[in-house]
């Protein structure tokens, strides 16, 4: 008996940078549709055309409203390597502008993090070079002040952070040590 099938229907995942697509072509004599799905280009997660879908300023990549897969900055969305680019912030470079931000001494993510003393050192002289602190006072008596570019950062990435197992165990550390919801009610 002949095979009498004149459709056939394929379902594929959306190449990276496409919102979706769908496709109609004939292969010997048979109408092959093509229906392509939208996946999240970070996560992978299946996008929901009912749900927010954005897409990185610079490179055009389909995003999750997943806090991990982006970032607002200036009302405009990025994804994590474009915002690294334009506002850059380690993890530890966070936790030390959290502890000023919270009136905690910065030397304090050293014990409530568990770093070591050169990683602090390096993400304490990391944010003064990109102007996110500054020091005021000298030797025994300085202290340190975030900025505006401080808190702009500490805000675009909280939420991704928060949802860090180290980072979020150190949050939940941090608001013990203070006593108080610190900065994360004050912003």
């Amino acid at each position: 008996m002949e095979n009498n099938e004149i459709l056939e229907e394929i379902v594929l995942p959306e190449r990276i940078g496409f919102l979706g697509s769908r496709s109609y072509d004939t292969v010997n004599g048979k109408i092959v549709k093509t229906t392509r799905l939208i996946f999240c280009d970070n996560c992978g997660c299946r996008l929901d055309e009912n749900k927010l879908i954005v897409l990185c300023k610079i490179c055009g990549k389909k995003l999750c409203s997943s806090h991990s897969c982006t970032f607002e900055y200036q009302r405009k969305h990025y994804c994590e390597e474009h915002i690294q680019q334009i506002l850059p912030l380690t993890a530890h470079g966070f936790e030390i502008l959290h502890c000023v931000l919270a009136e905690l001494e910065p030397g304090k993510v050293r014990e409530l993090a568990n770093i070591s003393n050169d990683d602090y050192r390096e993400a304490l002289n990391e944010l003064l070079e990109l102007g996110y602190v500054k020091e005021k006072g000298v030797s025994l008596f300085k202290t340190y002040k975030v900025l505006d570019r401080g808190i702009l950062a500490w805000k675009t990435y909280l939420n991704a952070y928060v949802m860090q197992g180290d980072v979020a165990h150190f949050l939940q550390k941090s608001t013990e040590d203070s006593g108080v919801n610190g900065c994360l009610e004050r912003f």
